[in-house]
């Protein structure tokens, strides 16, 4: 397999799981909040660069834009729900562009249900580098 792909699971993959620890501690830790938030930003640019190299890669597709990633892997099947994957780019985008204490509680509310398509989307690209 591409060691550039190598490199964005393993990247992919550890940003995941430093996430998951942030969201599982107490909700009432101090930086608890920006923790998460800042894991999740780091998913999300991980998770889309990833998607856009195998779309190169696997299925020859140039998309350069998270949101156009979005659109071919959702065409091909590889994720299944391309409104929500913008839904996260654009809480991604206002978390990391403007800090407003109620809008951070309110993305923070929306990051685990954002969870389960991310991991899915993650053993999608680690099955496909296995079978490469």
């Amino acid at each position: 397999m591409n060691n550039a792909l190598v490199t964005d699971l393993t990247r992919l993959e550890k940003a995941i799981v430093q996430l998951q620890k942030m969201l599982g501690l107490p909700v009432d830790h101090e930086g608890r909040r920006e923790a998460v938030i800042q894991c999740f930003e780091f998913v999300v640019e991980l998770s889309w660069k990833a998607l856009k190299h195998f779309l190169k890669k696997v299925e020859e597709i140039e998309a350069n834009s998270p949101k156009s990633v979005f659109r071919e892997a959702f065409s091909i099947g590889w994720i299944d729900d391309e409104e929500l994957w913008v839904s996260m780019l654009k809480d991604r985008n206002l978390s990391s562009h403007t800090y407003n204490e109620d809008l951070a509680n309110e993305i923070l509310g929306r990051i685990p249900t954002y969870m389960p398509m991310i991991e899915k989307a993650f053993t999608e690209l680690k099955r496909m580098a296995e079978n490469d």
